[in-house]
């Protein structure tokens, strides 16, 4: 498992260590204290004083006492202070004791919750058996959908023209064997097609290859591959499923980022894949939108006003000399041209104009700063999310495996509001403030060079902000005052919009959603779009799949067939529309094994030191084994067993690597603590599960009786298409009861080979050419040979034409039966003369 390894003797120890210094402190204390009583005849008169003396006390000698009281007390309050702290620290970080963990659990109040981990296995057992009957269906729906397609275009296009015919018709056009046409995924090449939405699909819902890829090219190949492929294959308008899928993307490339870096603040190196991704994911329609509609007011008025913000001293006075010189001709004398920064500071106008300036500046500043703080919960929930993510995950590398409380003032966290306030301010509302015209606020002459410089210093001062920084620079000094006044504000800003929800509720889509969608997704990509990404993909394929049968490796083994990955020319660009589908059977299967089972032994162990009196017991290991005593004395077969079930997991779980014996299950016990300890929470969670699997449950079944629904509509669709396409040839009158029959028709096994319908036989060929072929249809569609010698039967064999129709589409040549083998096309023309009406 992930969960992080710790050692609770370690923790155990340091809060003896702090305890064993309280207590010497406590003991040197008292002894100093003796000592006084010997050494100092203050107190020692005070001691031999009698009590009802009182005149004999003074003032001195009873603050003194006083005093002395006061330490021991504050000592004794130091004490469970850091008692207390330490261990909400070890409870925090799950370093609970045996003993502690099965205190806990009896002291929390008992609620009806029933086994709720039971319930969600079932649902999720039966959703798996309701995902693979939809999944049978649909394979059948396809399979029909195409008998439909093909028996229509076999009545419609001459489907009885031969290969020899259609070497005729080649020869006359002048064209000798097959053409390679440009690349155009046309309806034309249906396979080829089908295998390109099969692969968008699988980008698109396993975000492990692209989060992989991206940091396997280039710095220019994947920039233009995160502006063009990541926009296209995600929307850039706001869809549930697709923000969920993108959001998943993230969560991968994140946790493949932190790998690589050492400190969380390396989030924020603008070469690194995430912050180029992020600001990828902020060119979408909705972070467009936020800017516009609830900063853009803000801004525009920012813009129009006639102020100048520039506050460096040496420029703002060359700028007075100059306004001087041009409207007196006077010419500033060179010793007061050349003046320095402090020199000038010195003289009173300009102190007054840079301290107008200084709060012209702090008044647009502020008002930019209060719309981006009314306005948090307009920002597009991804980046939040995002942000969020990229917190959780640091924390668990860089604080000991479990993330830092929300509002605490440790290094960790400050970094982590650091990292969002980069990627909130930053990477996205400050691209607003210095390049507005970009976001269609404003156009590009409504913007001054004034005003464009004015805004670059609010975007500064709010810039250091949201990093919580100082400006350094002396002329910036003064607008430290504000940044410090306003830094509350703005890590509680930061805090707040990191509590989100997970996609899974603030979407409602989960990980499910694929496996009730009754319309197949849809994305509009351009050729080169599709043809690069094939070429990438080609190039690092031993990289993303190393398995033989990975799904990547086994659709673009599929797509060599048709060659190399292909080349458009920016001439022959276009864009495409791609029916994303999954050419694999989509699973419900989210927990592996491993998983299960490990969820399992945790209930089986709280359920254990919930039950049962385990005093003083300092291990899992002889726990277990009390355990085992105690049942069998009390004759408790039923906690014997799970006690037994226990250690055969563990062992199971040990031989995986998921637990570790040789650390006394230090890490499993630090998972049982924290789950007891958050009890509450879990619970919560583990009821929206349920809820979440029911309800896809619900629309699983709901999907299945649509798709049932269509299934007999497309019943009653292909009998109809079958009825209109055997337009069967009628030779002679017949009677109603031989109506429904055509045939037979008959010939000899020396015409078959001659027309090249049989193409091989495992019988001896002279006996085969005196062998007699009836053919009879007794049922549209469907067709029996029935093979006779010397008028005696010898074997009947069945044909159905639409199964002869999908082997020519897919390119078989063949169709073998008992002891003969016939050629599919030389077949199909022979059935359409005979039964179709066509010569």
């Amino acid at each position: 498992m992930d969960s992080p390894r710790g050692n609770l003797s370690e923790s155990t120890h340091t809060e003896s260590e702090h305890l064993s210094e309280d207590e010497s402190l406590h003991d040197s204390m008292q002894e100093h204290d003796k000592n006084d009583e010997v050494d100092s005849p203050v107190l020692s008169s005070a001691k031999v004083v009698p009590k009802d003396t009182p005149s004999a006390t003074t003032l001195p000698q009873l603050i003194g006492q006083d005093c002395i009281f006061l330490l021991l007390e504050s000592r004794v309050l130091l004490k469970e202070l850091i008692l207390a702290r330490l261990k909400q620290d070890r409870w925090a970080h799950g370093n609970l004791t045996i003993d502690e963990i099965g205190n806990l659990l009896r002291s929390q109040k008992e609620e009806a919750e029933g086994d709720w981990v039971s319930e969600i296995q079932e649902l999720k057992r039966n959703l798996v058996s309701e995902v693979r009957r939809n999944y049978a269906l649909e394979r059948e729906l396809g399979v029909m959908d195409q008998k439909i397609e093909l028996l229509i275009k076999s009545h419609g296009a001459m489907g009885h023209v031969t290969k020899d015919e259609k070497g005729k018709q080649q020869k006359k056009s002048g064209k000798e064997g097959p053409v390679r046409e440009k690349f155009d995924l046309s309806s034309s090449e249906p396979k080829r097609l089908a295998l390109y939405q099969n692969l968008f699909y699988l980008l698109q819902t396993e975000p492990k290859y692209l989060a992989n890829l991206v940091y396997l090219m280039s710095q220019d190949d994947m920039e233009r591959f995160l502006d063009t492929v990541i926009l296209s294959l995600f929307g850039d308008a706001y869809s549930p499923r697709e923000e969920f899928l993108l959001l998943s993307l993230f969560k991968n490339a994140i946790s493949r980022e932190i790998n690589s870096i050492n400190t969380i603040l390396d989030f924020c190196q603008a070469e690194s894949v995430v912050p180029k991704m992020v600001v990828t994911y902020n060119k979408r329609k909705q972070g467009s939108e936020y800017l516009r509609t609830a900063l853009g007011p803000v801004l525009i008025n920012a813009i129009r006003k006639d102020v100048n913000l520039e506050l460096k001293p040496s420029i703002v006075y060359q700028a007075i000399i100059s306004e001087r010189e041009i409207r007196t001709g006077e010419k500033t004398a060179p010793d007061m041209r050349n003046l320095t920064d402090d020199q000038i500071m010195q003289q009173a106008d300009i102190r007054n104009v840079l301290a107008q300036r200084e709060r012209d500046l702090l008044d647009i500043t502020e008002q930019f700063f209060k719309s981006i703080i009314a306005t948090m919960n307009r920002l597009p929930y991804g980046i939040r999310w995002i942000c969020k993510q990229i917190g959780v995950i640091a924390e668990k590398k860089f604080g000991n495996g479990v993330a830092s409380s929300r509002r605490t003032n440790s290094p960790l966290r400050l970094d982590v509001l650091k990292v969002t306030g980069y990627y909130i301010y930053y990477r996205f509302i400050n691209l607003l403030i210095v390049t507005p015209d970009s976001f269609e606020v404003v156009k590009p002459t409504e913007v001054s060079i004034n005003a464009r410089k004015n805004l670059v210093m609010v975007s500064k001062v709010l810039q250091h902000l949201f990093n919580n920084t100082r400006f350094t620079e002396k002329w910036l000094l003064p607008l430290n005052d504000w940044i410090v006044k306003n830094t509350p504000a703005a890590l509680q800003y930061l805090e707040d919009l990191l509590d989100v929800a997970d996609p899974e509720d603030h979407l409602n889509v989960d990980k499910y959603v694929e496996l009730t969608q009754k319309t197949k997704p849809v994305v509009v990509i351009s050729l080169i779009e599709v043809a690069s990404t094939h070429n990438i993909l080609h190039q690092h394929i031993d990289e993303l799949a190393k398995d033989p049968q990975d799904k990547l490796k086994i659709i673009l083994k599929e797509l060599d067939a048709f060659g190399p990955p292909p080349e458009v020319a920016r001439d022959d660009d276009r864009e495409v529309q791609l029916t994303l589908s999954s050419k694999f059977e989509e699973r419900a299967d989210d927990e592996d094994s491993n998983a299960s089972l490990y969820q399992e032994t945790k209930n089986l162990v709280v359920k254990l030191l919930k039950t049962m009196p385990i005093p003083g017991q300092s291990s899992l290991a002889s726990t277990l084994s009390s355990g085992l005593e105690y049942a069998k004395a009390n004759k408790n077969a039923g906690l014997e067993d799970n006690i037994r079930k226990i250690s055969e997991n563990l062992q199971k779980l040990s031989a995986q690597g998921v637990v570790d014996k040789s650390d006394g299950y230090a890490a499993f016990l630090r998972d049982v603590a924290l789950e007891v300890a958050n009890r509450q929470a879990i619970r919560e969670q583990r009821q929206r599960e349920i809820k979440r699997l029911d309800t896809t449950l619900k629309n699983l079944r709901r999907h299945q009786t649509y798709l049932n629904d269509q299934m007999a509509q497309w019943n009653n669709y292909l009998a109809d298409v079958k009825a209109k396409s055997y337009a069967v040839k009628k030779k002679t009158k017949k009677s109603k009861a031989e109506a429904s029959s055509v045939g037979p028709f008959k010939f000899t096994g020396s015409q078959l080979l001659k027309k090249g319908v049989i193409s091989e036989a495992e019988v001896p060929l002279a006996t085969l050419k005196k062998m007699t072929f009836q053919i009879s249809s007794d049922m549209q569609g469907g067709f029996e040979v029935a093979a006779s010698l010397a008028g005696v039967e010898v074997k009947a064999l069945e044909l159905q034409y639409d199964d002869l129709l999908q082997k020519n589409a897919s390119g078989l040549t063949k169709v073998e039966l008992d002891q003969i083998t016939l050629d599919v096309n030389m077949t199909l023309h022979l059935l359409n003369k005979l039964f179709m009406g066509q010569k």
